[in-house]
């Protein structure tokens, strides 16, 4: 009995060890990915426009991952410049963070994520990003603008959006349709919408950008997911 005993003992720990070598393995990974990411070289940047046109740009143009969410006071008349001959994505986002204090940003499993200091951040916006979605998918040939109708229609994402009175945009109708990738195909669960935007992006082949803002106005939520364009 006693050997039986320090044999579920050491199997107890040996699962232990496991699971926290595992854990650390990960935690330098995601490190270095930060770290290469914020330090990658990036030459002959020259940028104009409002928040969510020069990061779109930004993003699609130069293959850097972004998660946006934009500011309750942020104004359409506001206007960011960006110019570098050669620098660091750090350095880009410190020249757009300067332009306006109500933003800071970090990097985030490989993804750069642009934010609302607290003070500035709309309350639905902070409880939507953190909502926890039990299951999701995405299935090869998926398209951005499915994924966003599908994101904002699960169960645990809509009982947020409807508990707070908004409603949701419609996508614009156009002749190109953004794609996430012929090939990509996602399963996830119990994860945050947050981290769910984020992993499409770092994922994807195409999709390089969300944006969530709300319309206090209308009482309208807008999630957009842009990608690059799909080569024949």
């Amino acid at each position: 009995m006693w050997l039986k005993y320090v044999g579920v003992v050491s199997m107890i720990l040996v699962i232990i060890i496991s699971n926290s070598n595992r854990t650390e393995a990960q935690s330098l990974d995601s490190s270095k990915r930060n770290s290469d990411l914020a330090t990658r070289l990036i030459k002959n940047v020259a940028l104009e426009g409002q928040l969510w046109h020069l990061l779109t740009r930004l993003s699609l143009n130069y293959d850097i991952p972004i998660g946006v969410e934009i500011s309750s006071n942020e104004q359409l008349s506001n206007n960011y410049r960006v110019e570098l001959s050669e620098g660091t994505i750090a350095d880009l986002m410190g020249q757009i963070i300067k332009q306006n204090e109500q933003y800071d940003w970090l990097i985030e499993n490989g993804v750069v994520n642009i934010f609302p200091r607290d003070k500035y951040r709309n309350a639905f916006l902070a409880e939507l990003l953190k909502v926890r979605i039990g299951s999701f998918a995405v299935t090869q040939n998926s398209d951005c603008w499915k994924f966003e109708d599908d994101l904002v229609n699960t169960p645990e994402v809509k009982a947020v959006i409807e508990a707070h009175g908004m409603q949701t945009g419609a996508n614009f109708s156009g002749f190109y349709i953004p794609q996430l990738g012929r090939q990509f195909s996602l399963k996830v669960s119990d994860t945050t919408l947050k981290s769910l935007l984020n992993r499409v992006i770092r994922e994807s082949p195409l999709a390089r950008i969300w944006l969530i803002s709300t319309d206090t106005t209308s009482r309208t939520l807008s999630l957009k997911v842009s990608s690059r364009q799909q080569e024949r």
